[in-house]
């Protein structure tokens, strides 16, 4: 089990404003994540999301709500092939900014077993994702997207993305193949993630952006 907890913000930009906001990150000595070994420093991420058959967990964030939650699978791919090397079974819970997120690794026999099969055999011992049991949760959503993470060498946990290509479609599987749509065209999302204080150059390099 891997456990974070932190701050997250938001916001939606431009390209060319992602663009600004990126140069001025890595002038004050930000650096791009090891982990972004792909094209232009990025990688795929790919999330299939469990829901109620009454898409509680949707319509909680769609409302607003302070209080909610997220079950998904995640992967570092395109699709879910025998190779795929990571498989995470995560549950983010969200409080106003504050964020925590749990998450297990999965074979793909577990894999299998969550899509298609009873959960029980797999979560008996994983209690952080007894809700998938009780509320009788299954996947649902599929969102994909490219990623491009700042990390600041000086404090582990502050770290910047910018998400971009951004597209879903309806899915119950990885493994299959469906056509998406894609989701805010020309923009791009920029996620602050920080548990503490953000350095004080922070406001200081950004101040047109009106970060609060």
């Amino acid at each position: 089990m891997q456990q974070f907890r932190r701050f997250e913000f938001k916001y939606i930009i431009t390209p060319t404003e992602a663009m600004a906001i990126r140069n001025r990150l890595l002038s004050v000595g930000m650096q791009y994540d090891s982990a972004a070994r792909g094209e232009n420093h990025t990688y795929i991420v790919n999330s299939l999301y469990f829901d109620t058959p009454r898409a509680d967990d949707y319509y909680d964030k769609a409302g607003g709500f302070l209080r909610r939650k997220k079950i998904r699978i995640r992967i570092y791919t395109p699709k879910l092939i025998p190779e795929t090397p990571e498989i995470w079974l995560e549950k983010k819970e969200k409080y106003d900014t504050l964020t925590s997120k749990k998450r297990i690794e999965l074979s793909q026999d577990a894999y299998n077993a969550l899509i298609h099969g009873p959960y029980l055999p797999i979560l008996k011992n994983e209690h952080e994702f007894d809700v998938m049991i009780t509320e009788s949760m299954r996947p649902h959503i599929e969102v994909r997207y490219l990623r491009e993470p700042l990390v600041w060498p000086h404090q582990s946990n502050l770290r910047i993305t910018f998400d971009s290509h951004i597209e879903a479609t309806k899915n119950s599987d990885l493994r299959l193949s469906r056509v998406f749509r894609e989701v805010l065209p020309k923009q791009i999302v920029m996620e602050v993630k920080f548990l503490g204080a953000l350095p004080f150059w922070f406001h200081q390099k950004i101040p047109e952006f009106s970060f609060q």
